[in-house]
């Protein structure tokens, strides 16, 4: 009878750590602007922030943030945070997409653009977002990993504009 306890406890144990395991979700954000250490250092720090969020890994050669969820609303809030801390791309939890809301920019011309909270946590993050400018003179404000970025130029788009800033892996939110 004691055996047959200890293996009914056993089999329970394993079905209760199996069930946790597989309710766990890894996500995959890939393409968001991490160029250095700096740029994975506050990858970690937004995660680290997230109920439910685990194992964050920023790879800087690929391009590529990874962590474990908890469950799907923490997979979501995961992914919602690095967009609100500036960066941005597709992320995918196997493959299921994981969409989360930005501010629709409608287009408009301006010969001023600013965008806030931006990632930009060092030179080299600067230097990307200067060349997708080139034809504009482009400046920072603020302190810390999130800055205000001003273009200026002639016949700016703000959609042209936060498009070009998503495809280089960045978010922000345009100042009417």
């Amino acid at each position: 009878m004691r055996k047959f306890f200890a293996v009914l406890c056993t089999g329970l144990a394993t079905a209760v750590l199996c069930a946790d395991e597989a309710a766990t979700k890894k996500v995959e954000m890939k393409g968001p602007h991490i160029c250095c250490k700096q740029c994975a250092n506050v990858v970690g720090s937004i995660l680290k922030k997230v109920d439910g969020v685990s194992d964050v890994k920023a790879d800087i050669k690929s391009k590529t943030v990874t962590f474990t969820a908890a469950n799907d609303q923490a997979a979501k809030a995961g992914v919602q945070a690095l967009v609100k801390g500036g960066f941005f791309d597709t992320a995918t939890e196997g493959t299921k997409a994981i969409s989360v809301e930005t501010p629709v920019t409608k287009a408009e011309k301006a010969d001023v653009v600013i965008v806030k909270d931006v990632h930009v946590c060092c030179g080299a993050c600067q230097n990307a977002i200067n060349k997708l400018f080139t034809d504009a003179k482009v400046s920072y404000s603020g302190k810390g990993p999130q800055r205000t970025v001003r273009i200026a130029g002639t016949g700016l788009d703000t959609g042209e504009v936060m498009e070009a800033l998503h495809k280089a892996g960045f978010n922000g939110s345009v100042e009417k």
